[in-house]
């Protein structure tokens, strides 16, 4: 065990005075020595920032093919043997585009993450400064994972709302397709 601001001999050995005791055998994560930032976190930060590039360029090209098919939709009014179905049309449509404004709010919710992210310095002096005073680092990652919880959530809402569609395509591209084609 090394005291603050003893260096460790072996410098893959974990920062005793970072680690509560028993945290590591629970939770798992051994907070390692290093000089910037985990090479870890810049990874996971990394893999976050692309989820929220493509959430958003998702969320936008889909938005836009529903105000499309939402036109579409419209015009099957003209056909009175589709009737009874043009609600689980729309359904289908007004779940997609429901499914794109989520999307849009996860990549807002993934970027903030980051930001907070951001605000933790994550070198060993500077944990150790911060673990001894005001203690914000902790309250930031807290943060952090809770944005990240319901982006997570909400990624999980927008995939139910795409499965309940799936019903409802089978049932109106039956019904097209007993159709007569004149």
């Amino acid at each position: 065990m090394t005291d603050v601001g003893e260096s460790a001999r072996n410098p893959f050995a974990g920062a005793e005075d970072l680690n509560a005791p028993g945290l590591v055998a629970e939770s798992g994560i051994l907070f390692m020595e290093g000089a910037d930032e985990p090479v870890e976190l810049q990874r996971l930060k990394r893999d976050v920032r692309e989820i929220a590039e493509d959430s958003e360029q998702t969320g936008i090209w889909l938005a836009h093919a529903m105000e499309q098919a939402w036109e579409a939709v419209g015009l099957l009014a003209a056909y009175p043997v589709l009737a009874d179905l043009l609600g689980e049309r729309h359904r289908i449509v007004a779940n997609d585009w429901q499914s794109a404004g989520l999307l849009a709010l996860v990549a807002h919710l993934l970027r903030r993450s980051i930001d907070l992210l951001d605000r933790v310095k994550f070198s060993p002096a500077a944990l150790r400064a911060d673990l001894g005073s005001q203690r914000n680092a902790p309250a930031y990652l807290f943060s952090a994972s809770e944005l990240l919880d319901r982006a997570a959530d909400l990624l999980a809402e927008s995939a139910t709302l795409v499965r309940d569609n799936e019903r409802r395509w089978r049932v109106f591209g039956a019904r097209v397709r007993r159709l007569p084609s004149d």
